[in-house]
């Protein structure tokens, strides 16, 4: 049986580690909740409209990725006073190990966008649902 002769430092390189994975991973699973909430849009929405519906779905993830790298990351957890943060807009400046974190972060706001557009199915035109979807996601926090 031998002993371990792991350094402080290293015992905390794999905590961050271990953290940044677990972050990782369990955002991929938020992810995949977009393909449950588009199969649920599209099974509730007449025939014709099921394309439309899985595009905005799609796209949807797009614009709430761009919009919360612009802008959201930064509103929530930048730098800033008690109320709004602002350093780390389109992650300029942000360390490393908080990269982990913006994507757990950025898929729970474009999952929070893709919730609504449930609700706004048949109902909203293609370019306002994403104007909303932009606005919604940049500010998310």
């Amino acid at each position: 049986m031998g002993t371990s002769n792991v350094s402080r430092e290293e015992f905390e390189q794999l905590k961050a580690n271990l953290d940044s994975f677990f972050l990782v991973v369990n955002g991929m699973l938020i992810l995949l909740m977009q393909c449950g909430f588009a199969f649920l849009e599209a099974g509730s929405v007449r025939s014709k409209n099921s394309t439309n519906i899985l595009i905005k779905n799609l796209f949807d993830s797009f614009v709430a990725g761009v919009a919360y790298w612009l802008f959201g990351y930064a509103f929530a957890f930048g730098d800033g006073n008690l109320f709004i943060g602002y350093t780390y807009f389109a992650s300029a400046g942000m360390p490393g190990v908080k990269y982990a974190e913006f994507f757990f972060q950025y898929v729970f706001a474009a999952t929070a966008a893709t919730i609504v557009s449930g609700a706004l199915a048949e109902r909203v035109e293609f370019v306002a649902y994403f104007v909303y979807s932009f606005i919604i996601t940049g500010e998310t926090t």
